[in-house]
Formats: structure tokens, C-alpha cells, sequence
């Protein structure tokens, strides 16, 4: 028994080495995942604020063709459709329950080093207050990309120490991360000008590289870059959108320790009900979490751990070359952190003249109306460093585990891997479980399904009332999403388009969107609302029975329209004014103008 053991135990110890690092961060990501996504894998669609995914939605829409002035976002769009197209319902959730084993791994290939190093690493990236915010808000594209920031940023770091066409490497990481949302051409660009300003010794040709990468990546992106210089912007973007979205502080601790905390979300509600809200003394976990985060910085800059502990106080050889690259690591991820967190700022805190001089100044920076979506940068920083000093924390140094019994030695593993997923978990607990509850899947109501029938299919428009961008459905439970009619009928669907957040009632660009509001506002006096709307190709009228509908009654009045479908809560209405798409486009009479 006692000669058969340590073969056992040896045999272990070899299948460990020779496993995959990745595959305990994938199996743990996938857990995470699973955690948060049970709610939604019992059926129908995961609707978020953001993200609508309906049966119908085009998978090039005007932005894919260059009419809204914006096309970044479209390869990501195409993505999301044609697997929501092969899979129904299935895929509403499923880029973000595989969101979480790719955001592991990538991040534990940064952070490098034993296992409880990237498991802990992970822990903080996948659960902390910023991926809370933006799966509520359903912007999934954002956590694709950060997910792969940092394997970018990896990129980015061993291309200044390569020749020739490899050196261009992070500019196609530029050119992928700016496919799914456009803020990484500015955030993925902080985390470049980090990687150059931290090089050692610093030359010149840190900065050549800067711009030839950025060269390269502006060639790979005009197809964002040329649309936006001769189309105008859906939206219109201002003073009034720095307003808007500015990042928000606490009300007890104000806006510096908030951002720290990777809060700082600017829209306050209709929900959610934050993680902070429900953890007592949440300051005292995040200092708890910035202290690892300090001995982490701390333990790689004076040389790394050392050999890794695999579990059993089985020590693993350092990899070759662990602790230097870890020291190089160490002021980039400082100086990553830094700028994301000035930068989330905004036009607030100390740098914030420079942010408001840039967004109306520098070309493309607009788009970085919302600066809270840098901290994605910041959390990415304290993850890696997290790691390192969870491991330090496990004694894993070579001479401090020879000279420990095998048995504190497991134990301090044990004991640094619990702090490594207890401190976070702890710090955001209302993540796990659909954030609590909070989110659920919704089933749209047979009563749309037989209006699209109704309406079949066709180049005849439906417009849809009532006319919010934002709206709260019985089959949401209440909770507010952007209209899911445009990704449902299979007809265009024409929706409201207004924000109406922080006092502005839209802010949008359209022409048409200011027709259509002039008419609703003097609705009760018109009696051939079909013939005013037919000129925009509009065959149907639904209305759905939500939100502020009552306030339509007068659609009852209009002698071109004739009711053809009234189910549980939507009214279609047909349009006998219709004509064609554009057959009356000299008819269109220009708004607030009377009735004919």
C-alpha cells in the first residue's frame, strides 16, 4: 500500500504538469458562466437593456451598409445574428455564458504563472461590479471585447521585441476589438501607448512603433473611419451626451472611490440594484481586494514567486523566464491602470479638461461620450495583479516552500485559493443567478407571433407605438429593454429612437423621427394619420399595449386605418393609405404642418 502510493502520487503530479494551464481557467469560467446564465437556460429569450436578439433581426442592417454613419459593429452584429439564427433562442444567451470561459483564459494567460495565480486573476476579471453593469445593460459586444483584451495586450507587449511584419500584430488585435465596439479604438489605444511609454530602456522607436501601428489600424479600419467622414451620425452628439453619460460618483464616498470600485455606470435606473447595495462596508472589500493587489504588484517586482505549487505540495519548476516577464509586466499593467482610470473619469477629476478638450476636438473621440467603459482597463490591471498576489499570499517562493511542511504548504494553497474566489464573490455577489434574480428569460407573447403572421412580409414598414426607445413589457416582468420590434416582425419595423434620459428627450438626428414626433404630438386632431404616414412606406401600424399606449386612442379615429388583428396586448392596424414604398414622397408634408 505505502510503495504504491507515492507512484500514485508521482503519476498526479506528472498528469498536472502535463495538462493544459488553460483548462482549469476554462473549466472555472465555464462554472462562473453556468451561475450566472441558470435562469435563462430553461427557454425563451434573454432580453436586456441593449440587447434585443429577436427571430427576424437583419444581419446587416442600415449601420452594416454605411446609412447611419457608423460601421463598426457590424462584423460583431453578423456574428451574434447568424448564431442566433442557427440556434433560436438558444442564442440570446450563449455569447454570454461562453463570455466567461474566454475572459478566463485570456486572462490567465496574461497573468501567467500556477494555477492559483490565473484562477484568482479570473475570479476578480469575471466577477467584479463593471461585468454586473454591462450584462444588465446587455452589452455583450463590450465583454467579447474585453474578454479578449488581454490577449491584445499580450500582443502588443511581445511585438516591441519582434522584427519585421510581426510587430504589426496588435494592430489587427486594434481592428478586431474595434469590430465589436468601436470605444476600444480608444480604449485597446491606451493600452499601446502604455506598452510603448514603459519600455526599457525607452527609445525613440517605441514612439515609431506607436505610429505605424496606429497607421496600420486606421488602414484596417476605413471602413468605419470613411462612412462617419461623409454620413451623418444617428445620434447627435454634444454637450449634451457628456452630460448624459458622464461616469457617476457615490453618494457617500464620492466619484474617485467609485471608480476605484469599478462603478461608476451612469445610468442609476430603473434597476439594477447594485452589488454595493447589498454588501455592508463594501469599501473595507475593496481595500481588502487593492491590498492583494498592492503585495501582488510588489511580490512580481522584486522577482516573481518563484517555482509554482501544483495542489498535494507538489512543486512545479518555474517557467523559464517567468520572473522577468513578470517584471516587464508590472509598470505596463501600473501605467494600464493609471490612464483607465484618469480616463474613466471623463471630464471629471484631475485630467478632466483634457478628456472635454478631446471629445470636442480630437476626430473620432465622441464616441467615448460614456468614459466609464475605460474601467473595463482598470479591472483587467487589478485581475492580473490580484493573481500575483493571491499566489504570493500562497507562499509558492522556492525557499519558503522547502523549508514549510507539505502540509501548511497545502494548506496556505487552500487558504489562497479560497481568498482568491471568496474576496471577490463576497465584493460582488449578486452576479451569480441571473444578477440575483434580477434578470430573467422572457417569452413574447403568442399575440406577436399571430400579428407578424398577420402582416406577413414584405418592403411595407410597420411602425411601431408607443413610440419609445426604452420600454417596459409585461413579459420583461417590468424590467426596461430597447423595443424588440425591429429584431421580431419580419417586415422593417420603424421605433422610437428617442433617449429620454437626464432631462433630453431625444438625441437623435433623424428627420424622420422629428415628422413622426410632430404628428404624435397633434395626433388627436388628425383623422388620416395613414395618408401622412404612407410617404414613408409604412403599410402597419401595431400598438402595443405598454408604458404610456392609452395616450394613442386617437389611432382609432383615422379613417384610413383598419384594424386587423387586436390579441393580448398589441393592436395591428393596416394602413389603407399605402401605396408603395415612396410612391408619395413628394407628399410629405413637412413638420407641424396641418393636416390635409
Amino acid at each position: 500500500m505505502s510503495s504504491t502510493r507515492p507512484e500514485a502520487v508521482a503519476r498526479g503530479a506528472r498528469w498536472r504538469q502535463a495538462a493544459h494551464p488553460d483548462v482549469p481557467a476554462a473549466l472555472f469560467g465555464t462554472v462562473v458562466g453556468l451561475a450566472v446564465c441558470l435562469p435563462f437556460l430553461g427557454g425563451g429569450r434573454l432580453f436586456l437593456l441593449d440587447w434585443v436578439p429577436g427571430p427576424n433581426q437583419p444581419l446587416l442592417g442600415s449601420a452594416g451598409r454605411g446609412l447611419s454613419g457608423l460601421t463598426t459593429g457590424v462584423p460583431s452584429q453578423v456574428l451574434f445574428g447568424l448564431v442566433d439564427h442557427a440556434l433560436g433562442s438558444v442564442g440570446s444567451w450563449l455569447p454570454l455564458l461562453l463570455y466567461f470561459p474566454v475572459a478566463a483564459v485570456a486572462i490567465g494567460r496574461l497573468t501567467g504563472g500556477s494555477t492559483v495565480a490565473r484562477l484568482a486573476a479570473a475570479s476578480l476579471y469575471l466577477v467584479n461590479p463593471f461585468v454586473f453593469n454591462r450584462v444588465f445593460a446587455g452589452h455583450l459586444a463590450l465583454l467579447v471585447g474585453d474578454a479578449l483584451m488581454p490577449l491584445a495586450i499580450r500582443s502588443a507587449i511581445d511585438a516591441t521585441r519582434r522584427t519585421g511584419v510581426q510587430r504589426l500584430a496588435p494592430a489587427l488585435w486594434w481592428a478586431v476589438l474595434t469590430a465589436f465596439s468601436p470605444h476600444f479604438a480608444w480604449i485597446y489605444g491606451a493600452a499601446v501607448v502604455a506598452v510603448a511609454v514603459t519600455q526599457r530602456p525607452w527609445r525613440w522607436r517605441a514612439l515609431g512603433w506607436v505610429l505605424v501601428v496606429t497607421a496600420a489600424f486606421a488602414v484596417t479600419t476605413l471602413y468605419v473611419l470613411l462612412p462617419h467622414a461623409v454620413t451623418p451620425l444617428p445620434v447627435t452628439v454634444g454637450r449634451s451626451s457628456l452630460d448624459i453619460f458622464r461616469t457617476t460618483g457615490d453618494p457617500h464616498f464620492g466619484l474617485l472611490v467609485n471608480v476605484l470600485g469599478m462603478y461608476g455606470f451612469w445610468r442609476l435606473g430603473p434597476g439594477p440594484r447594485l452589488p454595493k447595495s447589498v454588501v455592508t462596508g463594501w469599501p473595507l472589500l475593496l481595500a481588502a481586494i487593492l491590498l492583494v493587489v498592492v503585495l501582488g504588484a510588489r511580490a512580481a517586482w522584486r522577482g516573481g514567486p518563484g517555482p509554482g505549487r501544483l495542489p498535494g505540495g507538489v512543486v512545479a519548476p518555474e517557467a523559464p523566464g517567468e520572473s522577468d516577464r513578470r517584471r516587464r509586466l508590472v509598470p505596463v499593467l501600473v501605467v494600464v491602470g493609471v490612464l483607465a482610470f484618469l480616463l474613466a473619469l471623463g471630464d471629471q477629476g484631475p485630467t478632466g479638461a483634457l478628456f472635454r478638450w478631446a471629445y470636442f476636438h480630437v476626430p473620432f473621440f465622441q464616441v467615448m461620450r460614456e468614459p466609464q467603459k475605460f474601467v473595463g482597463l482598470l479591472t483587467l490591471s487589478y485581475a492580473v495583479l490580484f493573481g500575483w498576489g493571491v499566489e504570493a499570499l500562497a507562499g509558492s517562493g522556492a525557499e519558503r516552500e522547502r523549508r514549510r511542511p507539505p502540509a501548511r504548504r497545502l494548506a496556505g494553497g487552500v487558504v489562497a485559493g479560497l481568498l482568491g474566489v471568496a474576496l471577490p464573490l463576497a465584493y460582488t455577489p449578486t452576479l451569480p443567478d441571473g444578477l440575483a434574480g434580477q434578470v430573467t428569460s422572457s417569452t413574447i407573447p403568442a399575440s406577436w407571433t399571430r400579428a407578424n403572421q398577420a402582416m406577413g412580409s414584405g418592403q411595407g414598414a410597420v411602425l411601431f407605438l408607443p413610440w419609445h426607445l426604452y420600454l417596459a413589457f409585461p413579459f420583461t416582468g417590468g424590467r426596461v429593454i430597447a423595443n424588440p420590434a425591429p429584431t421580431w416582425f419580419s417586415r422593417p419595423v420603424i421605433s422610437g429612437d428617442n433617449l429620454e434620459a437626464g432631462g433630453l428627450e431625444t438625441d437623435s438626428s433623424s428627420l424622420r423621427s422629428a415628422y413622426l414626433a410632430s404628428l404624435y404630438a397633434r395626433g388627436p386632431g388628425i383623422g388620416d394619420f395613414g395618408a401622412l404616414i404612407a410617404p414613408l412606406g409604412v403599410r402597419y401600424v401595431v400598438l402595443a399595449q405598454t408604458v404610456d399606449w392609452m395616450s394613442y386612442g386617437w389611432l382609432s379615429h383615422q379613417r384610413d386605418l383598419r384594424l386587423v388583428d387586436a390579441g393580448a396586448g398589441i393592436e395591428v392596424w393596416e394602413n389603407e393609405a399605402y401605396d408603395g414604398l415612396g410612391a408619395r414622397l413628394a407628399a410629405l408634408p413637412a413638420p407641424g404642418a396641418t393636416a390635409g
